[in-house]
């Protein structure tokens, strides 16, 4: 802070010679004038002062009798004087400043953090169909319909928050992770529906009325807790019911019918070492590339670094640069041989696994044949697996008629009827 304080006020450094230089010190030093890195050299003295407080030497100067020469001059002061016929330049540092004001005022960057059930793209073209786009200003930008709107398209966005960071948009998303269960408010009355085919391996009940047991087969659509609670008098007959959020940790054993096929022809691409580099520029969504024109390869492919230009953390601009290599390359066809085809049907087969377990599925059975004809690789068969099941749905409410058999209303529920 002190360094930029001397740099806005200027600075000198000057020579200090005859005379009486301790007396000049003291007396800098009784009127308060501020000097500092004093450093002697042979019969003088060298030191830095402000040019205000430069200024105030005249008395004291002739008071001590000594000489005074300026060695350096420093700061924004000497720096205006010294370009003061340059007007177009300053006239350019002001249309900067300008220029970095007006593109403040614009949204240049659209960032998610969260979203992992869809891509960046997916959720900037919903924006854009509802005018949220780059290059808009930021005066338009409602952060509140943004998360309305995107709570409402998306049924596995539970939360989101959209905030103005500088000249970015920030869209934090919190999805349901849980896909076997349906989000709906807390606490509202709900039954638990099987949501696909299974036997019932192991079911704990916290709360609700459960409907089937260990080793029990059910539909999709089947109920599994519901959130009725009867209600008995003293002859243990059902007077009412009271409702609750169902709630249940329920795991069964389902198969996943598993096909995959694949060529056995292939593309082998090879890269021949020769390379283009052209210059990528763009401006807001307008982008060019300098110095790749005329390429005569037959087949290649290209390698972008493109960074988006930045003032700070948050001042995005709507300019992006880098650089693009065109590499030419040879395609030849190969064909897997035997071996290769079952380790790639190996390999789409484990991928699939994983990405059954991401979402919480064990598999217990793998049950897939591998065949290979004279083109095709072919894989077949089914994947047992131990799965949550589950899923949410609004309370369908019990009424009791006058014989004290029981109705369903459906869509309705409460406690008293």
């Amino acid at each position: 802070m002190f360094a930029l304080f001397k740099f806005l006020r200027g600075y000198v450094r000057i020579r200090l010679t005859g005379g009486s230089p301790e007396r000049f010190l003291n007396l800098c030093s009784k009127n308060s004038i501020l000097i500092w890195n004093i450093m002697p050299k042979d019969h003088s003295y060298e030191m830095y002062l402000s040019v205000p407080a430069f200024r105030k030497l005249k008395t004291i100067i002739r008071k001590t009798n000594v000489t005074v020469r300026i060695l350096e001059r420093h700061g924004f002061p000497f720096f205006l004087y010294k370009y003061r016929k340059r007007k177009m330049f300053f006239a350019g540092i002001a249309a900067c400043a300008v220029f970095v004001y007006i593109l403040s005022l614009f949204v240049w960057q659209i960032e998610f953090n969260g979203n992992r059930g869809r891509t960046d793209d997916v959720l900037l073209q919903f924006l854009e169909e509802h005018q949220v786009v780059h290059g808009m200003w930021k005066s338009k930008v409602n952060c509140e319909e943004i998360e309305t709107l995107l709570r409402a398209e998306f049924n596995d966005i539970i939360w989101t928050s959209a905030k103005l960071v500088g000249t970015r948009l920030i869209v934090d998303i919190q999805e349901n992770t849980d896909t076997s269960v349906e989000h709906i408010q807390e606490n509202q009355p709900s039954d638990l529906y099987a949501n696909k085919e299974a036997i019932i391996t192991s079911i704990i009940t916290r709360a609700g009325t459960p409907y089937v047991q260990m080793g029990d087969v059910v539909k999709t659509g089947d109920l599994l807790v519901g959130s009725a609670l009867p209600i008995t008098d003293d002859a243990e007959e059902i007077i009412n019911y009271q409702y609750v959020a169902a709630d249940a940790d329920i795991y069964g054993k389902v198969n996943y019918n598993y096909e995959d096929s694949f060529s056995l022809d292939y593309k082998l691409r090879t890269v021949t070492g020769n390379n283009r580099y052209g210059l990528y520029l763009k401006w807001n969504q307008k982008s060019v590339i300098l110095g790749c024109h005329r390429i005569k390869y037959n087949t290649y492919h290209t390698i972008s670094d493109i960074h988006q230009l930045t003032i700070g953390e948050n001042f995005y601009l709507p300019i992006s640069v880098g650089s693009v290599t065109v590499c030419e390359d040879i395609i030849e066809t190969k064909k897997y041989t035997k071996a290769q085809a079952e380790q790639k049907a190996k390999e789409r087969l484990l991928k699939f696994m994983e990405s059954l377990e991401e979402k919480g599925v064990q598999i217990q059975q793998n049950n897939v044949t591998i065949e290979i004809d004279k083109n095709t690789c072919h894989a077949s068969g089914r994947l047992t697996a131990i799965e949550k099941l589950g899923i949410r749905k609004e309370a369908t409410a019990i009424d009791l008629n006058i014989d004290g058999k029981e109705q369903q209303i459906d869509g309705e529920s409460g406690s008293d009827n």
